[in-house]
């Protein structure tokens, strides 16, 4: 594949990520639809949504770095970006197909906002990552990738300990990771991060692979 159609490839998933982004968001935000527990702007506690806004938002930078500096590297600051991006919804996406799928059904879990928020938009941000990346990712890189869930963890912590308990458990603790205990909760967010850093260094893996093949063509 040459570097023109692998510009252009990206330049066409950049603008779908963006597009897919707006339209999920309007179906979340203005018909309430496709979401589990929460309407609207109340959804936007939940990482899932949280991430897709990172993922589009990460879309829409490049698109702008791409376009006004036509010709122009984009800055590795932005992929490195845009890696993370990736990573948090491959974690949406991963939790959907493993967990919440099983348990809720996939049918409520790929219907209206839903399917585009944990499949279509997270399969193409993955598979942005994985066949038109060129760049080296650093296992430093995968770490960094980690953060924004353990910044969404520590919120989360930090807002369930402010509040206390209510009479509806999930009033606060929306996902029920403190219904065992906060060294339960703690775990779990633990173990959710290493989750994260191991889906990066799997889609970076696979990546190289993918560069190394289309070097030696």
């Amino acid at each position: 594949m040459t570097s023109s159609k692998m510009s252009r490839l990206k330049l066409a998933v950049n603008v779908f990520l963006l597009a897919a982004t707006i339209f999920a968001f309007y179906l979340m935000y203005f018909r309430n639809e496709g979401l589990l527990l929460a309407k609207g702007i109340a959804a936007f506690k939940y990482f899932t949504v949280l991430s897709n806004a990172f993922g589009g938002a990460m879309a829409a930078v490049w698109l702008a770095f791409a376009v006004v500096g036509r010709g122009e590297e984009v800055p590795r600051a932005i992929d490195l970006l845009k890696f993370t991006a990736a990573v948090c919804l491959g974690l949406t996406f991963m939790t959907v197909m493993v967990f919440l799928g099983p348990l809720y059904g996939y049918i409520a879990m790929l219907r209206s906002a839903n399917l585009w928020f944990h499949l279509l938009i997270p399969l193409a941000a993955m598979g942005e990552l994985v066949f038109l990346n060129e760049r080296d990712i650093s296992i430093k890189n995968c770490a960094g990738a980690m953060l924004p869930m353990l910044a969404y963890a520590i919120v989360y912590l930090i807002y369930n300990l402010i509040m206390g308990k209510d009479e509806n458990p999930f009033r606060y603790d929306w996902y029920g990771f403190l219904l065992w205990g906060w060294g339960v909760g703690v775990c779990i967010f633990a173990v959710i991060s290493l989750v994260t850093f191991l889906i990066g260094t799997f889609l970076t893996a696979i990546n190289k692979k993918v560069r190394n093949s289309r070097q030696t063509k």
